[in-house]
């Protein structure tokens, strides 16, 4: 995952409800650049259901990161295949380094 701050740009919202983005409110939806300094959001229409799915910030091979309604970040462990023969050291070294990258989404 690569980090990115773009400063002074346009954002055009399209929102379904609200009429601003709500500062800690998670939104579904599409983000496209239009140009150079000009990005537009567009909310995906949930149809009814009232149900939102925390949006999922890493996705690596033993750990997922989302990002709850709450505001909090939420930490998910793969299931591990016990058939597989693992060396419990190299695999718990590997769900750390895995757990390091996902942190650093957090600022």
């Amino acid at each position: 995952m690569k980090k990115n701050m773009n400063l002074c740009i346009d954002l055009k919202t399209i929102m379904q409800e609200d009429g601003q983005l709500n500062p800690g409110q998670c939104y579904r939806g599409v983000l496209s650049r239009i140009s150079e300094d000009q990005y537009l959001f567009e909310e995906a229409v949930t149809n009814g259901q009232h149900h939102h799915r925390n949006p999922k910030l890493f996705d690596g091979k033993y750990v997922s990161l989302v990002h709850m309604q709450n505001g909090k970040y939420q930490v998910h462990m793969r299931t591990i295949d016990p058939s597989i023969n693992l060396d419990r050291k190299e695999l718990a070294f590997q769900v750390y380094h895995e757990l390091l990258e996902a942190f650093t989404i957090i600022d």
